[in-house]
């Protein structure tokens, strides 16, 4: 009878322990316990002279005592190949910012980050329709890789006392581009270290192709549009030949940044993505500015938004998804959109929280304007890039190309024929 007994306690003991195992080893991979403690690892750049980065992940932990957050922080110049590099080695990062569409697509089609649908799925609680469109921008093959941490809109920068010494009415949404040269002409004066101009374009692709990109008129990987290239092209030529713009060569060659001659109140007007939001909260003490959206040829308004876009993605080789992609929607979410939108950089999560954010900036700053939720809230942002895997390799030509139209080196009409043909070559391969 006692040897029954113990053979029996004896079973017991091992089904328990079984049952214990059992529940152990059916736990869904990558998923930790409640009360497990993990640490996830975040690629990223910028992470030591970035403020908001430190508070967000700081906040994250607060909120998730069981995670803590590893930043491991690269060089800004060189992320785009380090990061390459390094999960080309399969490191276990399991966040991994990227610096925009033509990045994220390289690291997509070499298998190095996870798609997101799964997860999108399952969370409830994360809505695609407060990316105003971006989310859907960042699929590849039918699937979504990246969730939007920050987003731009290029945008007509003015400094409104300029125009008012001038007695020339400010820069409006939906100008044409002809409006747009002859507000500059109105605007540019003096001569040597003494002039004024009235636009600036910085030396980018993108400070041309913008403009009709905005309102879907051009798209990279559409050669068919790039013909409509050709109206913006003369008429930036034109106002370069009449020294309302600067020289793209000589900005080239001395390496003008656009901040300074804005700041130095060199130019009545600046193109530029909504970045600079935040750098003229920074340094601009001495003018009030302004903002408006840019031109293009058929006279549309403040509607679509066009600009970059900074997606966050999970790593293949990490240890910890589901945890990655709960940092990811904090972030990237109203909490993390709220500490971007008070530096005055445009996260990539939209509501009416973020946009108050926005309208009250001139409270703090009284040389900010008072409506720039007006150009946050838009109905839809454009990609300036699309997801595609000749995207880098198509942006590597139509920078050769831009600069051989801008320095007159070929005809506008040469110059989108070359590009048209150089990327029939890349998409036969």
């Amino acid at each position: 009878m006692r040897r029954k007994q113990l053979l029996a306690g004896f079973m017991a003991i091992i089904m328990a322990a079984g049952g214990i195992t059992g529940c152990s080893g059916s736990q869904p991979a990558g998923k930790t316990g409640e009360n497990e403690k993990v640490t996830i690892k975040v690629a990223l750049w910028d992470y030591s002279n970035t403020q908001y980065y430190k508070t967000m992940f700081d906040a994250f932990m607060e909120e998730n005592p069981n995670i803590t957050v590893e930043p491991v922080e690269f060089s800004a110049d060189e992320y785009d190949n380090t990061i390459t590099t390094q999960l080309g080695g399969k490191q276990d990062f399991d966040v991994v910012f990227t610096k925009g569409t033509p990045a994220l697509s390289a690291l997509i089609l070499q298998g190095h980050v996870l798609a997101l649908d799964d997860f999108m799925a399952k969370d409830d609680s994360f809505s695609k329709d407060h990316y105003l469109g971006l989310i859907d921008q960042l699929q590849l093959d039918g699937k979504i890789y990246g969730v939007p941490f920050r987003k731009d809109n290029n945008m007509i920068f003015y400094n409104k006392v300029l125009f008012d010494e001038a007695g020339v009415p400010y820069p409006e949404d939906g100008m044409t581009m002809k409006e747009y040269h002859e507000l500059a002409a109105k605007m540019t004066s003096g001569t040597g270290n003494e002039k004024v101009y009235g636009a600036h374009v910085h030396t980018w692709p993108s400070n041309i192709y913008n403009y009709a990109r905005r309102i879907e008129a051009f798209d990279q990987l559409d050669k068919e549009s790039y013909k409509n290239l050709k109206p913006y092209y003369e008429e930036m030529l034109s106002m370069q030949d009449e020294g309302v713009i600067q020289d793209y060569g000589a900005l080239k060659a001395s390496n003008i940044h656009y901040s300074g001659v804005f700041y130095n109140q060199q130019t009545a007007m600046l193109q530029i993505g909504s970045w600079f939001i935040n750098m003229c909260l920074e340094n601009v003490k001495d003018f009030n500015w302004g903002c408006c959206s840019i031109p293009n040829e058929e006279g549309i308004g403040n509607t679509n938004a066009i600009g970059g876009v900074t997606p966050v993605a999970i790593g293949a080789y990490g240890k910890h998804p589901q945890e990655a992609w709960k940092f990811i929607t904090s972030v990237c979410g109203e909490e993390g959109a709220g500490l971007l939108a008070q530096t005055g950089i445009v996260p990539g999560y939209n509501s009416e929280k973020i946009s108050g954010i926005f309208d009250s900036m001139h409270e703090k700053y009284p040389n900010a304007p008072e409506n720039l939720s007006e150009y946050i809230d838009v109905d839809k942002y454009m990609v300036e890039q699309r997801m595609d895997k000749l995207t880098k390799e198509i942006d590597n030509i139509l920078q050769e190309q831009h600069s051989a139209i801008m320095t007159k080196s070929v005809t506008v009409d040469e110059g989108l024929k070359q590009l048209y043909d150089r990327v029939s070559e890349v998409q036969k391969q």
